[in-house]
């Protein structure tokens, strides 16, 4: 089943309606994300990833956290830093809403991503992830913008 960020079903090249669309996998979740360009990516996958775990209409900006990641290869930095914004979850009990990626290439990331701690008065935890995988993870230039796959272990 995949359910989507957008009920219009037509991507036009370059100008995507669609942030991100999340795949049911066996015990563990996909998401396909697109973008325009690889800070777009990246951001669409740290929005798709939190969306995954909590209703992000609840998480309101209140702590900023800065992330400077090195990259090997597009894929690796795809999975290090959804690990990295679930690692910020696991120890500092953080939600983040806004993703702020100011570089993203094949040498790394840096980005500024901003939400709050979590709060069992105001959020609800939908999806508890243990990690993010390498299992069929892509990256990938597709219809004149970006595409990813990755999976998620729950």
């Amino acid at each position: 089943m995949i359910h989507s960020s957008s009920s219009n079903e037509r991507v036009k090249p370059k100008k995507r309606k669609k942030h991100f669309e999340i795949l049911d996998h066996t015990a563990d979740i996909g998401l396909i994300v697109y973008g325009e360009d690889l800070k777009t990516l990246f951001e669409n996958a740290g929005e798709g990833f939190f969306r995954l775990i909590t209703d992000l209409k609840k998480v309101r900006q209140r702590e900023e956290r800065k992330i400077e990641l090195k990259g090997e290869s597009l894929e690796r930095l795809m999975v290090d830093w959804l690990n990295e914004l679930l690692y910020l979850h696991d120890v500092e009990n953080l939600l983040f809403k806004k993703f702020e990626v100011e570089v993203a290439d094949r040498k790394g990331l840096r980005a500024k991503v901003r939400g709050e701690v979590f709060d069992a008065r105001a959020h609800v935890i939908k999806t508890g992830v243990k990690a993010v995988t390498h299992h069929q993870i892509q990256v990938k230039r597709e219809d004149g913008g970006w595409r990813a796959r990755v999976i998620v272990d729950l």
